[in-house]
């Protein structure tokens, strides 16, 4: 059956946007592999890139609030139906945030004024209706312990209107959408920070209970140590906004490596090390001290060089890696597949650990950059490759 045959039967037959992982997944998986084939070729000059803006902040941007967006859409939307014991985000209202997401993407690199307002309004329009259906399906519910969720999500849609303020004031407005760019990759990070230390240690516990229940040990749920942990990565990320270069901003960035650290280290990885679906959320976790702590260096060395790795350990190696690994896991468990990784992904996790470590090393030559984006464009690929019919294909009867 080919590509096209699939979707239209997936379509027809109600299965794509039944829940939101469905298509949110699909899209980003796709558009990781097209953006960064994009950059890749403007960096070898072979392929021009829109001029309105500086393109690295186009290119900032659209990871962050596009590819890291679409995929905190589809968890969010498909974990809120768990969290609330409501029916699932589905049909129309899902089909028209998709429909925003894709024309934000695609108007990002349409050219002149035109391309530069659809790209504002459908941008915006994307996170306010995020925003309004997590309100709607937290606040149905009375879910208190989950109303911060839309909160968040709004401090994401405050964050895209001052970036694009920012944005049309031209060369004026550099230092806003720079500020802009760092907020949204800290929010991206805080999501990461609170969600991933509740269901990585969580997951984790229920694999040895139930495949090596020989290991007598309970692992620290959400507690004062890792609320201590959020609370150092949001002084953190608020110094680096407001004084990048300040010295105390870098001891912060070394004290939230510090405990981030901690963290990993009480969740005791190593113990999961023969499952691919968890060894890969506790690596991509770990890439979070690495960066901070890079980041931290960097600034008290005033080496740019240092500060630039650390920015690609938490957006290439963290924000990237986590995202396919729980892409990955979400998309097994809400379809009736077992929890085990298929051997494609494990190479695609791989494949992501070695080009974050030679993005690290992208100072060496252009070579290591090159290949570095290549690895990532063949770890999104795989994914493509091996779950594009499991998203398209209906649920699996027990």
């Amino acid at each position: 059956m080919t590509l096209s045959s699939m979707l239209l039967k997936s379509c027809r037959n109600g299965i794509l946007f039944s829940y939101a992982f469905r298509p949110f997944f699909l899209l980003t998986g796709a558009f990781a592999v097209l953006i960064t084939a994009a950059w890749g070729l403007f960096l070898g000059g072979a392929l021009p890139w829109p001029e309105a803006l500086p393109a690295s902040y186009r290119h900032g941007h659209e990871m962050i609030f596009g590819f890291a967006g679409g995929a905190i859409a589809g968890f969010l939307l498909t974990a809120v139906a768990t969290w609330t014991q409501r029916p699932p985000v589905s049909g129309t209202l899902l089909q028209v945030l998709c429909a925003l997401w894709l024309a934000a993407r695609i108007a990002a690199f349409l050219p002149g004024a035109l391309g530069q307002g659809l790209w504002t309004v459908a941008c915006l329009s994307f996170w306010g209706g995020l925003v309004a259906l997590m309100a709607r399906e937290v606040g149905t519910a009375r879910s208190e312990r989950n109303y911060k969720v839309p909160v968040l999500l709004a401090g994401f849609l405050l964050t895209e209107v001052f970036f694009f303020i920012s944005a049309a004031k031209g060369a004026d407005g550099a230092a806003g959408m720079q500020a802009s760019l760092h907020l949204g990759l800290f929010l991206v990070l805080g999501m990461i920070s609170l969600v991933g230390g509740r269901i990585i240690p969580a997951f984790t516990q229920n694999w040895l209970r139930t495949r090596r229940p020989e290991i007598a040990v309970q692992l620290p749920a959400f507690d004062r140590f890792d609320l201590g942990a959020v609370v150092a990565l949001a002084l953190f990320g608020a110094a680096f906004i407001l004084w990048p270069q300040a010295w105390p901003t870098g001891v912060l960035g070394l004290l939230a490596a510090l405990l981030h650290g901690l963290r990993l280290f009480r969740w005791r990885g190593w113990l999961v090390l023969r499952e691919p679906l968890l060894w890969v959320l506790h690596l991509g976790f770990a890439w979070l001290p690495v960066g901070f702590a890079l980041l931290g260096a960097g600034i008290l060395s005033e080496s740019h060089g240092v500060w630039d790795s650390g920015l690609h350990a938490l957006g290439y190696g963290a924000i990237g890696t986590l995202i396919l690994g729980v892409a990955a896991r979400v998309a097994l468990g809400h379809s009736g597949r077992p929890l085990h990784a298929y051997p494609t992904m494990t190479a695609a996790f791989g494949l992501l650990t070695a080009g974050t470590v030679l993005r690290l090393m992208a100072e060496a030559g252009e070579g290591t950059m090159s290949l570095s984006v290549l690895l990532w464009i063949g770890a999104y690929a795989l994914f493509l490759v091996q779950y594009t019919p499991i998203l398209l294909s209906s649920r699996l009867r027990a």
